[in-house]
């Protein structure tokens, strides 16, 4: 018989005040708008009719994310004393409107594995309004059903991020309710899952910077669930290998890297997230690491100039969902601020979708219109990129794979404060003709300048940047209109920016030299 909670004493912390009290997390959400039953998320508004729940214009993802209830916190935060606040009755009533009208898309595994967690932050944040109420009662009612549901539907034909996700609830869950067998169970597959999914370099293995930042805050909200229980502590180390991966790969950006699916709108940020560690360890994290040899990541320093290169397997074997086709790309920011950046990902469903994962999309190169690996659907991957290896030396680093039909590619590049020196290597599998298309995607900020067709200048607003030299017996082509203009750094937000392609025609193999002049 499970235990029910009556309101007496809260049977387990979910709440992070570095996460979910954090400024810039809760103004995600307006309250003014949430009291009026309209729902911004992924830069995209809509109208809740709380008989209904359920968006026929919006996609599949952001009525997804509708079901998350995450947009209950901000609200939850806001509330004040007594139980005649607007906010806290505007709460109720969307906790017992979803309740009562229950819709398909609300009991898929994932959003239940992420609903779960966020209505238990804001009954934390509640428990001394919701204490022995009606509406404690039904709303803990449902939360059981949802975890009993979640225990008989878990993902184990997807795996990776989305099993995770169930894991990480079903845990949460056993200890709420008290339920010690499951927990012990539990306890088990969720620490078998993290010695699958996190790298020995301290990387998800799907190589996304945002979804590893969302698995470092399940491993966060676990540990702070489990309070004082000793398989608390035996977190602590991967929490901190973790920590430590995402201050050195994000050292020099202030944004999320734009590798595979990610974007700045979904996860916490990450100065939010090693703040928590900070605090729930004790211990500081270390940012100066620069290889990444599990999950394919390089770093180059060089004066107020960082860049980060891409050389790692498309993810794990049987889940290529999140990958892209960006292989050799890299993004290069100075002063923290983006100079070079990747597409993004905007959005999982619709016509754009195929762009965001294509090679054109990034900072690499391809033959003609050959991809580097089959990526098909919303979230599918059939053939991947292979003999992939990388190699750092001075300033210098140096990768190579071969792509799912067998051309091959080589990408050096060397960084000093002066210069950024990009060389490729090309080898097709055919004596064919062929174009050898190299793309430099530059942030929003930024535009191109050319009065010279062998000399393009990078620009923002009336100041040069950089200077790129197009090499003899190839041509330059400025793109500032068409799908290869769209760019994402949130996901929902799409803004425009201009593209360099550098094309060289060559016949069976070739070599091609960028030299880009830092200013």
């Amino acid at each position: 018989m499970r235990k029910r909670y009556a309101g007496q004493v809260f049977p387990v912390k979910l709440l992070i005040p570095e996460l979910d009290l954090n400024q810039a997390y809760l103004s995600r959400y307006r309250l003014d708008e949430l009291m009026r039953n309209e729902i911004r998320i992924l830069h995209e508004k809509h109208h809740i009719d709380l008989a209904k729940w359920e968006i026929s214009d919006a996609s599949h993802l952001w009525n997804y994310n509708l079901h998350y209830l995450e947009f209950l916190i901000p609200l939850a935060a806001a509330c004040g004393e007594g139980q005649t606040d607007p906010y806290f009755a505007k709460w109720c009533e969307y906790v017992r409107a979803w309740i009562d009208h229950p819709v398909k898309d609300s009991f898929e595994p994932y959003t239940i594995s992420m609903r779960i967690p966020n209505l238990l932050i804001c009954m934390d944040l509640l428990q001394e309004r919701l204490r022995g109420t009606e509406l404690a009662g039904k709303l803990t009612d449902s939360i059981y059903q949802q975890y009993q549901y979640l225990i008989r539907t878990q993902e184990l034909a997807l795996l990776a991020n989305h099993y995770f996700e169930n894991l990480k609830t079903i845990l949460i869950c056993s200890v709420f309710f008290g339920e010690t067998e499951l927990y012990r169970k539990y306890f088990d597959r969720f620490c078998g899952q993290i010695r699958e999914q996190i790298l020995p370099d301290g990387l998800h293995y799907e190589r996304s910077i945002l979804y590893h930042k969302i698995i470092l805050e399940d491993l966060l909200r676990v540990h702070t669930a489990l309070a004082h229980r000793a398989e608390a502590g035996k977190l602590l180390p991967v929490i901190m290998r973790m920590a430590d991966a995402l201050a050195c790969v994000s050292r020099g950006f202030g944004r999320t890297p734009l590798f595979n699916d990610a974007g700045d709108n979904v996860a916490k940020d990450t100065e939010s997230l090693l703040g928590a560690v900070r605090n729930i360890t004790g211990s500081s994290v270390s940012c100066d690491r620069t290889v990444f040899a599990d999950s394919g990541y390089y770093k180059l320093y060089a004066g107020a100039y960082a860049l980060l290169f891409d050389c790692g397997q498309t993810g794990p074997s049987y889940m290529g969902g999140h990958a892209h086709c960006d292989c050799l790309s890299f993004e290069l920011s100075v002063d923290r601020k983006a100079l070079f950046v990747n597409s993004g990902t905007y959005q999982y469903q619709g016509k754009l979708r195929p762009f965001f994962r294509s090679a054109r999309a990034h900072n690499t190169v391809m033959i003609d219109e050959r991809e580097q690996a089959e990526l098909w659907g919303e979230h599918r991957a059939a053939r991947k990129i292979s003999a992939v290896k990388c190699r750092m030396g001075d300033q210098v680093v140096l990768g190579r794979f071969r792509s799912f039909n067998k051309d091959r590619f080589e990408r050096s590049i060397r960084l000093t404060e002066a210069s950024c020196d990009i060389t490729d290597r090309i080898a097709a599998n055919d004596r064919q003709r062929h174009c050898a298309r190299q793309f430099f995607h530059l942030d929003p900020r930024c535009h191109y300048s050319s009065e010279d067709s062998r000399q393009i200048c990078v620009c923002d607003a009336d100041k040069t940047l950089a200077l790129i030299s197009i090499p003899p017996g190839s041509s330059g082509l400025i793109h500032r209109e068409g799908d290869i203009c769209c760019y994402a750094q949130d996901f929902g937000e799409l803004r425009k920016k201009e593209v360099l392609e550098v094309r060289t025609r060559f016949e069976q193999s070739a070599e091609i030299q960028i030299h880009i002049e830092l200013l």
